[in-house]
This record gives C-alpha cells, structure tokens and sequence, in this order.
C-alpha cells in the first residue's frame, strides 16, 4: 500500500513521548467521528486475493480522517494498516479516494459490511494464533468499535473452499514462522501452502 503525498497529510507514527501522547489522544478522539465514506476491493469474496479498506471519518473541526485495512480473509488477517489525514474532502477526494480507485478495482460499501470483513479477518487469525501488527493496532484505535458489524447479515469467506486455512506466501512475509505456526495449530496437510510464480522471468536482471 503505497503513501504518495507525504508533506501534504500526516501519518500516525512514533516520536518524541509528547507527540505520541498526542497521536493517541487523536486516534481515540477519531474513534467516536461518524464515517462518511467506505470502499472495498470488488473481488474480496475471493480469499485468493488480499482485500483493501479504506474508511473514512470526517471530524466535527473539518477534514478528513481514512483508515486503511490490507486483509488476508485466507490466513494472516490484516496484515497492514495506517491512518491518514487530509485537511478537506476535496483534498481527500483528489490525492487519496482517486488514487485507491485506480490502483485495484474498488466498489462503495456499507460501513457494517467493511467492520464485519475486519472483524473476521481478527478472529479467524487469532484463532490461527496470529497477532496483530503494531500499525493494524493503532490503526483499530481511530476506526473504534466494530459493533456495526453486528447490522451486518452477508457471509464472509475465510480459508479455502474446504475449510482450511490458505496461505500464500507474500514478498514480506516471515514464511518459516508463518509455517511454523500453522504447522503447530493445524498439523501437516491441515492448511494450504502457495508461493507464487514471479512475474519476472529466470536470467532478467543477469
């Protein structure tokens, strides 16, 4: 998930401990802001494929606030997630919203749907026995509760069409330990295993 724009919106990041206090009295105060905006990948019934989020909060004081989700509904759950700022919606709309369209096809959604596919992603990788990432935490922080999810009434997928888990090995994936832990939990042949072909061809870069 590529950030463009840096010196135009601030991140969620660590620093000296007055400006991470501060960060956090922001993420808790976004937890209670109404969303006005929801976007999910078009194919997220599809476990093969990791599924993006973006949902957007507007604060009473102007702006906007977007937390984004990057899911894998087949094994890791949220694998990565950040909080952003835009100073309007008009700059929301035109540097963030857009760009998130034209890299992955992406459809409008209910926020009940959105919190309920995040909720499952959490509890079907814990149960796995994975923990969340520090940035999906902190992240959850400012989306607040999930509650919503309970409005919810449309199926989620999660593993492969047999029930089992489905990993797919990512470029920045830890896979010995990602193995390691399915092999504790679910035994040999209980899960599948995927690297996928690169793109690149054998020799390219020799």
């Amino acid at each position: 998930m590529k950030r463009s724009h840096r010196s135009k919106r601030k991140h969620t990041k660590g620093g000296s401990p007055h400006l991470v206090a501060e960060n956090k009295l922001k993420l808790e105060a976004a937890a209670t802001w109404p969303v006005f905006d929801c976007l999910i990948s078009a194919s997220w019934r599809d476990t093969m494929n990791l599924t993006e989020i973006l949902i957007s909060k507007e604060p009473p004081f102007g702006g906007v606030v977007s937390c984004v989700f990057l899911l894998d509904l087949g094994c890791l759950g949220p694998k990565q997630a950040f909080v952003t700022e835009f100073r309007t919606k008009a700059e929301y709309e035109r540097e963030f919203r857009s760009m998130m369209k034209s890299r992955i096809s992406m459809i409008d959604a209910d926020y009940s749907l959105a919190a309920k596919i995040i909720q499952k992603s959490m509890e079907y990788s814990t149960q796995l026995g994975f923990t969340l990432p520090p940035g999906v935490q902190r992240t959850l922080s400012a989306l607040g509760s999930l509650d919503v999810a309970m409005e919810c009434h449309v199926d989620v997928p999660l593993g492969a069409e047999d029930g089992m888990p489905r990993y797919i090995a990512g470029p920045e994936d830890d896979t010995d330990h990602v193995i390691g832990i399915l092999v504790a939990k679910c035994g040999h042949g209980n899960f599948h295993f995927t690297i996928p072909q690169s793109p690149i061809p054998p020799g390219f870069f020799d």
